[in-house]
């Protein structure tokens, strides 16, 4: 399986001391909001393992800030498995459902929204709990962007264009595969803000776009066989092997030499990090902010992807192709 490609992640691995717990109980919530409504339903969504990929994504969590991790990752791969089918190929209605969830960024949601969106309506609630209005004001325009990204990929399903080189994708992407807001609510559940004059800075921008490339990357190769099935071409294993014209052999070791290459970087940009904080005249608790930041938001996104990338069952032909995804599909367009 693609998902068996090798990284090296000069990171180190952790995971949350409550992840047993919220494994456990991870079902209650889609099931709350009519998201999951069989057994069948449950068993796909477990195979997924959204409440590790939380657990490590935000390590120093517990309990309910753990849950609104859990909750999150739940919500993103339901939301994104509504485009598998037509919607993802029409624009017109990718619209008209991100619209919908956008609303919830506004103000409460009508009873008539989707049920999708209540269930983002609830996540952001509590994402917002306890964060300054600059905060949510920020991560507001993430989650914007993010789902303009649906948009914009259904436009090019539909006009049969894929993306003509990999820097083309990459502008593209880097919005539809959710990396910020991912990070954005580490500060939430780790009761935090990065300092805003620091967010915005060249460095955290650097290691920020860095992390997002290598989750793009990894997730390209695990879903290949995936999207090779489906017809998908606007992959960069694909995308490289059309650019170039070498063979995916090839595509996978040039991806493995990217991700290299960013982290090198990236532990570069970190070892700067304190002189940044110097130039920006922190005070002591906004420098532990950073660094913060630093230990369990960014990290953890990138260490963290790759080893649920390598454990999880989402990605395997047998999940992919159940009998029944369709069936699936329908459960789910309750959320229309």
């Amino acid at each position: 399986m693609p998902q068996d490609v090798d990284f090296s992640i000069p990171l180190p691995g952790r995971r949350s001391p409550d992840h047993a717990r919220a494994e456990a109980e991870h079902i209650d919530w889609p099931r709350s909001f009519g998201l999951i409504n069989s057994e069948a339903a449950a068993e796909r969504h477990r195979k997924g393992g959204y409440a590790d990929l939380a657990s490590r994504f935000y390590p120093s969590t517990s309990g309910a800030d753990l849950d609104l991790g859990v909750d999150l990752m739940s919500w993103f791969f339901l939301f994104d498995d509504l485009f598998d089918g037509p919607r993802g190929e029409d624009p017109v209605q990718a619209k008209q459902l991100t619209d919908a969830v956008a609303a919830a960024l506004e103000g409460p949601l009508p009873a008539s929204a989707p049920l999708i969106a209540h269930g983002f309506a609830d996540v952001w609630r509590r994402t917002c709990q306890g964060m300054s209005k600059e905060w949510c004001a920020r991560s507001a325009q993430h989650w914007r962007d993010y789902l303009q990204g649906y948009v914009d990929e259904a436009h090019g399903r539909r006009d049969e264009t894929p993306c003509g080189s990999a820097r083309e994708y990459l502008a593209m992407r880097r919005h539809t595969i959710g990396v910020q807001p991912t990070i954005d609510l580490a500060e939430a559940t780790g009761h935090f803000e990065v300092p805003h004059r620091v967010f915005d800075g060249a460095v955290m921008s650097a290691m920020l776009r860095i992390a997002v490339d290598v989750n793009l990357m990894l997730n390209d190769i695990a879903s290949l066989e995936k999207e090779e099935a489906r017809g998908e071409q606007n992959n960069m294993v694909l995308i490289l092997m059309r650019e170039h014209g070498w063979p995916k052999s090839r595509s996978i070791g040039h991806m493995q030499d990217e991700v290299r290459v960013r982290l090198e970087e990236f532990l570069l940009l970190e070892s700067i990090l304190p002189k940044v904080c110097d130039a920006f005249s922190l005070t002591a608790d906004e420098r532990e902010a950073v660094e913060r930041y630093r230990l369990d938001a960014v990290r953890p996104v990138i260490r963290g992807s790759y080893d649920w990338h390598r454990s999880s069952g989402r990605y395997d032909a047998e999940f992919a192709l159940a009998a029944g995804r369709q069936g699936f599909l329908e459960e789910l367009g309750s959320a229309r």
